[in-house]
């Protein structure tokens, strides 16, 4: 019976070998896995140079293919492509629970992410991180979470998003997977950024700096690089800043690397103005706008119109700014699901513009918006704020707790100790006593021994005399 049982599970073994032997994913397909955050542009150049063999490929490996074909054109900003890609990726796994369908779920919610459809990426998301929970697959799980985070972060959710990410941070420690550490760092820089904690910001994203350039993925590490520009932005100093667009754009003038490009120029049009160079600004700016049809991201279409605005009106050209206002407004292709930065700078910068034309009603309207969604906006950061103190407060008590409990297993550990030492006591004393009462007794026997002796030898000695 042993026997049969070996035999059948070997056939199942050779079976599950000879299955997937029959589907083999192409090895020049998998060395783009290491290739796509390298040279991405290389990549997706070899993938399309060999589109006629996809056709003739089983399911499994189309589906490998399209996800590497939309992770290819999320590095280079083409993200209608990239859902596309995702969708039809999708429809061939949809039969499936594996890795590859959760990474696939993850560039569709990508996808939609950046063209500001946020609802739908968090749903993909969440999808994603379930399936990754499902097949026990850490590290998935976590880039999902981080995914998650960053959606909850645009939605102005920032106290959930903070949560999760320092949750990714300690459970990526633990994992130790490099891909992941940048990653959680990264997002955990751009977080502390855009909540005004700048020199935390500057921690987490010079980490990720170093991780990304480790790894060699050139596209990330850019995208880094303008984050700490930025950071450096907002904390004036504007040298630094400067420096490192100049980082982004050299590399990115090399490779003609359009969407990096677009974000260099953008990112020293707007450092320009900050100095009060409106003029240079203007002139960085339009260069940026000769590389933004590449991006097809709605929130970067809508935020370029609205650095553009701010640089016309800085140079009094009142009529220009309002028209990239307009634009700005039209970039989204539906409204926005909740209030959040640039909908709320538009329409204080819209209320500004239109009290320069002497049009007041309107400007006040529009300053009414702007008041209404700015408090909705601080209620929020109240909330965030009230949360860290009581998460401060719960962390001390917890420290406090701590501290007892340590104390208490300490004086538990000295009892347990006195009471072994009692029972050593104890039992000492048993065996002193079940020593000398074996002695007693043994001189006891020897005694009644002797005394017993001696009587028999006066009974012999009274029998031996004669009558």
């Amino acid at each position: 019976m042993i026997r049969v049982c070996r035999y059948l599970l070997l056939c199942c073994c050779l079976s599950l070998v000879f299955t997937a032997q029959a589907e083999p994913v192409p090895a020049w397909l998998l060395e783009l896995e290491q290739l796509k955050h390298r040279e991405p542009e290389q990549s997706l150049a070899k993938l399309t140079a060999r589109q006629a063999e996809f056709a003739g490929q089983p399911d499994s490996v189309k589906a490998y293919w399209l996800r590497q074909q939309a992770a290819l054109y999320s590095a280079l900003g083409r993200h209608q492509q990239q859902q596309q890609a995702a969708r039809q990726a999708l429809e061939l796994l949809q039969d499936t629970e594996s890795a590859l369908k959760v990474e696939v779920w993850y560039e569709l919610g990508y996808a939609l992410e950046m063209q500001v459809q946020l609802s739908e990426a968090l749903q993909h998301y969440q999808q994603g991180t379930a399936l990754a929970t499902l097949l026990d697959n850490e590290k998935l799980i976590l880039r999902g979470q981080i995914n998650q985070a960053a959606i909850m972060s645009e939605q102005n959710d920032d106290q959930q998003a903070l949560t999760m990410l320092k949750s990714v941070y300690q459970r990526a420690e633990l994992l130790q997977d490099p891909e992941i550490l940048a990653e959680v760092n990264a997002q955990l820089g751009l977080m502390y950024s855009s909540l005004g904690f700048e020199k935390d910001a500057l921690e987490f994203l010079q980490r990720a700096l170093v991780q990304y350039r480790q790894l060699g993925w050139v596209k990330n590490e850019i995208a880094v690089l303008f984050n700490l520009a930025r950071t450096y932005s907002y904390l004036e100093n504007y040298q630094q800043a400067l420096d490192h667009f100049n980082q982004m754009l050299q590399p990115s003038l090399a490779a003609k690397d359009s969407v990096n490009l677009y974000h260099a120029y953008l990112g020293l049009a707007i450092t320009s103005a900050e100095m009060g160079r409106t003029e240079v600004a203007l002139s960085y700016i339009e260069k940026a706008e000769q590389y933004l049809t590449h991006l097809q991201s709605t929130y970067h279409v809508q935020s370029h119109h609205y650095e553009k605005a701010l640089i016309y009106r800085d140079l009094e050209q009142t009529s220009l700014a309002m028209q990239q206002l307009m634009l700005a407004e039209q970039a989204a292709r539906e409204p926005a699901e909740q209030v959040d930065h640039v909908l709320l700078a538009i329409q204080l910068l819209r209320a500004e513009l239109l009290a320069q034309q002497d049009q007041y009603q309107k400007a006040y309207l529009a300053l009414h918006d702007f008041i209404d969604g700015f408090q909705q906006l601080r209620n929020k950061e109240n909330e965030l704020a009230l949360e860290h103190m009581r998460l401060e407060f719960d962390s001390e008590r917890q420290q406090v707790r701590t501290s007892l409990l340590e104390a208490e297993n300490e004086l538990r550990a000295l009892r347990l100790q006195e009471v072994e030492r009692k029972r050593q006591i104890q039992l000492l004393w048993l065996a002193i006593l079940g020593c000398t009462t074996l002695i007693l007794l043994g001189v006891v026997l020897w005694q009644y021994s002797r005394r017993a002796g001696k009587a028999s030898k006066v009974n012999k000695n009274s029998d031996d005399l004669p009558l």
